[in-house]
């Protein structure tokens, strides 16, 4: 190999580097969700107030943190059981901060192998999640290509993201943020769909997998987040959120729910952290107004949603209080 040939090659190299390295920072700072989990982490870290109430989950979790008090909803973007465990993990490790109550979503979305591979935002993500361990988990050393793609190739295959931030920008332009809060989209109502069944019958089969409705990692990690709320003797409260009726019939031709939430309630229950389950999935059935998509409150549905919760809370710290009473007598 001659000298010039040698210096072209590292030329070109370099050149590459440097390309790669602009596409990836210039993707983490475009990305929305990037932006968003990374606000929700300051305003965790900024949080002083007393932490009462942690929300964890996807999308779906739209707890309004202006209506219930002492509460940080630290929900992100197509979020699953594993990246939940490993940031409550970090939260309860390292932060100094322990919420008295874990609000986990308990949706039959929740639990499957779509959700189980679903792994996006690793730029964001590899600052929590343990990927040496999850692929000894999973039994699947490719698991440990997200780690690289997050630390170096964030843009890879990412198409779908710049096109939501971009409509992010469109439509939402203006991005409020309290205690990790952040109004529900709502440039549109399900209640003006055409066709809602289709609608519905086609986000189901998006995110949802009949041969396996619960997943062998997701079963892991769910049961490691109990035993983590066990050690450091935070109660934990299971939610389903409101779906509408559409929704709700097409996941279940695919999903075997009884069983399922069998399965759940069997884990969940051999923690005596384990308050119960909040069942809303049915609430707003007939109220699709309350709807920006088939599985998605709006902004006024989550408003009413908090309401609910903050009573049912309030009823069963009620309940435990009369019980505590009569134990000591």
């Amino acid at each position: 190999m001659s000298r010039k040939f040698a210096i072209r090659f590292a030329l070109f190299v370099g050149l590459i580097l440097l390309i790669n390295t602009i596409l990836d920072q210039s993707f983490k700072a475009f990305s929305v969700h990037n932006i968003l989990n990374e606000k929700m982490d300051e305003q965790f870290t900024e949080y002083n107030d007393t932490l009462k109430f942690l929300a964890l989950g996807n999308s779906h979790n739209c707890i309004n943190t202006h209506i219930l008090d002492k509460s940080f909803n630290y929900g992100s973007p197509s979020e699953n059981y594993i990246q939940s465990y490993y940031k409550l993990k970090h939260i309860l490790e390292t932060t100094g901060k322990k919420p008295e109550y874990l609000l986990l979503q308990s949706d039959l979305s929740s639990y499957g192998e779509k959700i189980s591979n679903r792994y996006e935002y690793n730029s964001y993500w590899i600052k929590y999640i343990d990927y040496i361990e999850l692929a000894k988990v999973k039994d699947d050393k490719s698991i440990l290509t997200k780690w690289i793609e997050g630390k170096f190739f964030s843009y890879a295959g990412n198409y779908k993201d710049i096109q939501l931030s971009i409509v992010y920008r469109i439509k939402m332009k203006n991005i409020e943020m309290y205690n990790g809060y952040r109004p529900h989209r709502d440039y549109k109502n399900f209640a003006d769909e055409p066709n809602k069944r289709k609608t519905a019958w086609n986000k189901a089969q998006l995110i949802l997998s009949g041969d396996v409705y619960f997943d062998e990692a997701i079963k892991h990690y769910f049961d490691k987040m109990m035993q983590l709320c066990q050690e450091h003797n935070v109660k934990v409260i299971l939610i389903r959120y409101p779906l509408t009726r559409e929704f709700d019939e097409e996941e279940k031709k695919i999903v075997p729910a009884d069983k399922l939430y069998t399965e759940v309630e069997n884990i969940a229950s051999r923690y005596n952290i384990y308050q119960g389950t909040f069942d809303y999935h049915n609430l707003y059935f007939d109220n699709p107004e309350y709807f920006f998509d088939p599985d998605h409150l709006n902004i006024q549905g989550s408003d009413l949603l908090t309401q609910r919760l903050k009573k049912d809370i309030e009823a069963l710290e009620s309940n435990l209080a009369e019980k505590n009473i009569l134990a000591l007598d």
